[in-house]
């Protein structure tokens, strides 16, 4: 298992030369501290080369929980066209344990598997993010 300050964590989780699973581990051992940094950083691995990487990041950010709503969801305004981020979104909104994530991204859950998808999935996260100020 990995261990280490978060920094060093980080570094093997970003570092595309590591074998995957040491980043899978690194992802799964940063899941423990849903810092701002380290739920940006998961969130940024959702668009990782590697799939086990990708689902890895996942996980992490279901157990991140409310900690990665607003980064994931600002990602997915940020980078409509992104199948990767899409389909790692999707796993964490319908894998969530938190109640506010799953009322919170119940139109973001639909919009990623339906229809022209990006289009879609951008106008619900802002409506989420929207609904979150109010």
């Amino acid at each position: 298992m990995i261990d280490g300050s978060i920094q060093e964590v980080l570094a093997v989780l970003d570092d595309a030369t590591r074998p995957a699973m040491e980043r899978e581990q690194a992802a799964h051992k940063l899941a423990e501290t849903p810092a701002p940094e380290v739920v940006g950083r998961l969130v940024a691995a959702l668009e990782d080369e590697e799939s086990g990487v990708r689902w890895a990041a996942a996980a992490a950010l279901i157990d991140c929980g409310e900690a990665a709503l607003v980064p994931l969801l600002n990602a997915l305004v940020a980078q409509a066209d992104s199948t990767w981020l899409r389909e790692g979104a999707h796993h964490v909104f319908s894998s969530t344990r938190s109640l506010k994530v799953q009322q919170v991204t119940a139109d973001v859950v639909k919009a990623l598997k339906g229809p022209a998808s990006s289009v879609a999935t951008t106008e619900a996260a802002v409506r989420a993010l929207v609904s979150m100020q109010g």
